[in-house]
């Protein structure tokens, strides 16, 4: 504003006009009779008008005094719809637009729940998403095709990377359902030396996880079947065609098959994957975390009890990570 003029002492001179009297606006306001007068004497230097006729009783605005009261209301107005403006910003994400990539698994099962929050709920935001194959991820977001990503790569070596845990989920055994008395209590050497192992393909995050956790027990199977869909390898198995590993959201991707397949606590040492919600570092500060609990949550509510109908004895096994960024890579 001009000179020494501010948005206090208008708002001061307002008040001795709209109220006619100088200890009234002080009343008003939190001053003095003393400090009111002063602030409209040095309001009218610095404008060059009187604001007031002081000699009458009640105080009475001349007309540059009663253009003023107007004028400051609308700026104390717009004043106070600036700072609306400001603290809803602030509420919100830095960015109201995401690329979102999702690994298959999620984005078969769960993921439209997910897209329907960003979309409709609290976070109102444009959106678009992309399924696929974990390191189609990985790479899509180093070449910044992607903004963030729901995936099981973990991406480790990557700098600039932020990443969010959600929750890991263990492995299990796929068997058909007419062979599940006949696998139980074998171990998997055996099952998979009486059986076809079908394999998801190695081209995918889990199914490379699987193959080397097969080489670590000194298993090698024969390498016949092999397919980039979890719902591809559950109807394999529900057909009767082998066995598989697998974990429960790749499962439920194949829910039109489940009624045909027995779920299995994997036999022998166990293991497990994790699922991440993955940024680039600085790019989504606020948005980042409240994506990654949305996320989380819906895996929760809407996933776990879906688990639990197939194999209740998966719940001790599965394991809720905490929210707070892994920044190590």
């Amino acid at each position: 504003m001009k000179g020494g003029i501010d948005l206090r002492m208008l708002e001061i001179a307002a008040a001795a006009i709209e109220s006619g009297s100088m200890s009234a606006a002080g009343s008003r306001l939190g001053l003095t009779q003393s400090a009111v007068s002063q602030a409209v004497h040095r309001l009218e230097k610095e404008i060059g008008a009187k604001l007031l006729h002081r000699e009458r009783r009640p105080l009475a605005p001349t007309h540059a005094g009663s253009v003023l009261a107007v004028q400051v209301q609308e700026v104390v107005q717009r004043v106070g719809r600036a700072v609306d403006a400001v603290r809803s910003a602030a509420a919100m994400p830095e960015r109201l637009d995401l690329r979102l990539g999702m690994v298959d698994s999620f984005a078969g099962t769960i993921g439209a729940y997910l897209v329907k929050e960003l979309v409709d709920g609290a976070l109102a935001l444009r959106l678009t998403a992309w399924s696929g194959l974990a390191y189609s991820h990985t790479e899509a977001l180093m070449r910044h095709a992607i903004d963030a990503a729901v995936t099981s790569d973990p991406m480790e070596g990557l700098d600039d990377i932020v990443r969010y845990p959600l929750f890991r989920e263990p492995y299990l055994l796929l068997v058909p359902k007419e062979l599940g008395s006949k696998c139980r209590d074998h171990d998997l050497r055996e099952i998979l030396s009486r059986h076809h192992l079908i394999r998801l393909s190695a081209r995918s995050h889990s199914g490379s996880h699987i193959e080397r956790h097969l080489r670590r027990l000194g298993l090698e199977p024969p390498r016949m079947l092999e397919f980039d869909t979890s719902d591809s390898l559950v109807a394999m198995v529900a057909t009767g065609v082998g066995v598989a590993i697998t974990t429960p959201l790749c499962l439920l991707q194949g829910t039109a098959f489940v009624d045909g397949v027995e779920v299995m606590p994997l036999p022998g040492p166990g293991f497990s994957r994790q699922l991440t919600f993955v940024t680039r570092r600085e790019e989504f500060v606020t948005l980042g975390p409240r994506v990654a609990e949305l996320a989380r949550n819906i895996v929760r509510a809407r996933a776990l009890p879906r688990f639990l109908k197939l194999a209740p004895w998966l719940e001790p096994k599965m394991e809720w990570m905490m929210l707070s960024p892994d920044n190590i890579g």
